[in-house]
């Protein structure tokens, strides 16, 4: 229980000494980042598992000798990034371009607070339904905008952690999450959604 507690940056510490169970705890408060930055950029779930896998085993295999510089999450969220930014260039030369981003689902695992819905079916049913349609709206983004909702939107990441990710910035990220946002915002009115 003590590790559930514990701040990334402790843990990591604790793994890089050889303590397997904070190495688990990094990965069980950080996984589902991972797999929804890199479903959002693959739309594929078969890939998004393998680019996660990877991203921990790299993770693993580099402890000893790895310094973050910012925070840790975030360098898990970058090497994510470009596993799955790397996957979409292989299969970019093994596909014609205009199928490599292709989703199966477009399904994202976003967490949606819950009010209390328990007492009222109804309520729980539409929330369900309208946190579905929103998923997969965002799915129909392109994946540069999409990429930048999840971070931003679903993961919670801040303006400065994004803009060192992708290298950009601030100003420049606001704008275009601005207009990502805007483009969801039609996507969500055109189904009639909310």
């Amino acid at each position: 229980m003590k590790y559930a507690n514990m701040k990334l940056e402790d843990l990591f510490l604790l793994a890089k000494k050889g303590d397997g169970r904070a190495f688990e705890q990094i990965v069980l408060s950080t996984e589902n980042a991972v797999y929804n930055l890199a479903l959002s950029l693959l739309k594929n779930k078969e890939d998004a598992e393998d680019v996660t896998q990877e991203t921990y085993l790299r993770l693993w295999r580099s402890l000893a000798e790895l310094k973050i510089e910012s925070s840790l999450k975030l360098y898990i969220l970058k090497t994510a990034r470009n596993l799955a930014l790397d996957l979409i260039r292989k299969n970019a030369r093994r596909e014609d371009a205009d199928t490599v981003i292709q989703g199966t689902d477009g399904e994202f695992e976003v967490d949606i607070e819950d009010t209390d819905s328990s007492s009222r079916p109804d309520i729980a049913y539409l929330q369900n339904i309208e946190a579905k349609a929103v998923r997969e709206s965002i799915g129909e983004l392109p994946t540069a905008a999409r990429e930048l909702i999840i971070l931003r939107d679903v993961e919670g990441l801040s303006y400065s952690e994004i803009s060192t990710m992708l290298g950009i910035a601030e100003g420049t990220l606001k704008s275009k999450l601005f207009r990502a946002r805007a483009r969801l915002r039609l996507i969500i009115l055109s189904k009639n959604i909310l």
